[in-house]
């Protein structure tokens, strides 16, 4: 019930700000449907939601020289008709302010460390497993940078921070100064983290992250480290890309190192630090009518337990644009020691994609 007064509440926002209400720049309202079914070498057909989502942003300048903003963004399950899952939490929900002298953005929003080093290397972003990390002995073996951090505090409670959109973030981006540009985020505490084992509030920081990227011509640098520093054993991630961009041509490479608590067969009941090593080589190239992207990475990861793990992942996408989005094909295979030790399956699958 909660969740059909909010949808209620959009569609209500909708028709008061149409385009005839004048609200111009202050309310649009968007969203994009996604459904695959997918098929797997183990005998599995499933049908999926690919990350659906309804949402609204907007601006408008409130002082000379100084803009507004806000972006709120919900997900939606074509699956079984549930929005927002099981839970009431938005995918972003922020608000800014932007001037001459760069932005600042509060509220759950997209990390630097996905705007500069990982969005172009992302093959597709939003197609199933084609990255991140569960921190169950159950998951898929993963690049942590697309889902999140997981370690426990100085009381003995777990947490995990998302990386890809992180909650309760403060970010300051430059201006753009002729090719570079750089960001600070801060991830606050609620008073969940601990700061000793007699459950003390932590008043420091969660965590932060910072990036920077230069770009030259067709080609563009970029770096970034995210850091949890308020577990016991502090997770992060560094990482850097170099992408190239040329008229239907894209190439990038990537490589990140992180650290953080896993859970996966043969590590101890209570998780243990792992240390993951990932490169990654991207191209994508737009024909007249269709586009075709690849990625291929390896992935080496090593823990305390000597139970290391050193497997490749390969991704092949067909796409095909449709006036309102895109019709997409997609190959993933993962090396032999990956479906061994995880969730980890060869999958062929196909979608559509709708965007409003």
């Amino acid at each position: 019930m909660k969740y059909k007064k909010i949808i209620s509440a959009i569609a209500t926002s909708i028709v008061l700000l149409s385009p005839t209400s004048h609200a111009g720049e202050l309310f649009d309202w968007y969203g994009s449907i996604r459904a695959q079914v997918q098929d797997t070498n183990k005998g599995e057909l499933e049908y999926k939601d690919n990350y659906s989502r309804l949402g609204a942003a907007g601006s408008a300048e409130i002082l000379d020289g100084i803009k507004a903003s806000y972006n709120v963004e919900f997900r939606l399950f074509t699956s079984d008709g549930s929005f927002a899952g099981s839970d009431t939490r938005a995918r972003l929900a922020n608000i800014g302010l932007e001037s001459e002298y760069g932005s600042l953005l509060i509220g759950k929003q997209y990390s630097p460390q996905w705007n500069y080093t990982n969005n172009a290397i992302d093959i597709f972003a939003d197609v199933d497993q084609s990255a991140g990390c569960t921190n169950e002995s159950s998951g898929v073996i993963c690049h942590t940078s697309r889902y999140g951090l997981f370690g426990y505090d100085e009381a003995g409670n777990g947490h995990y921070v998302e990386v890809l959109r992180p909650d309760r973030a403060v970010t300051y981006t430059t201006p753009d100064l002729n090719g570079f540009q750089a960001s600070a985020m801060a991830i606050l505490n609620d008073g969940d983290v601990k700061s000793n084992a007699a459950g003390t509030d932590n008043e420091s920081l969660v965590g932060y992250n910072i990036a920077a990227k230069y770009t030259w011509q067709d080609l563009t640098f970029s770096a970034a480290r995210f850091a949890v520093d308020s577990f016991v054993e502090e997770a992060s991630i560094d990482s850097v890309q170099v992408v190239y961009n040329h008229e239907n041509l894209s190439l990038a490479a990537h490589y990140q190192i992180s650290e953080d608590l896993r859970f996966y067969e043969g590590l101890p009941a209570a998780g243990e630090m792992v240390d993951e090593k990932v490169y990654e080589i991207y191209v994508g190239y737009k024909f007249t009518d269709v586009q075709v992207q690849a990625a291929y990475s390896i992935v080496d990861m090593t823990s305390k337990s000597n139970v290391n793990v050193d497997t490749d992942h390969f991704l092949i996408d067909v796409i095909y644009p449709h006036k309102y989005g895109k019709f997409y094909a997609e190959y993933s295979m993962w090396g032999d020691e990956a479906e061994e030790l995880f969730i980890a399956a060869d999958t062929v699958l196909v979608g559509v994609q709708f965007d409003f």
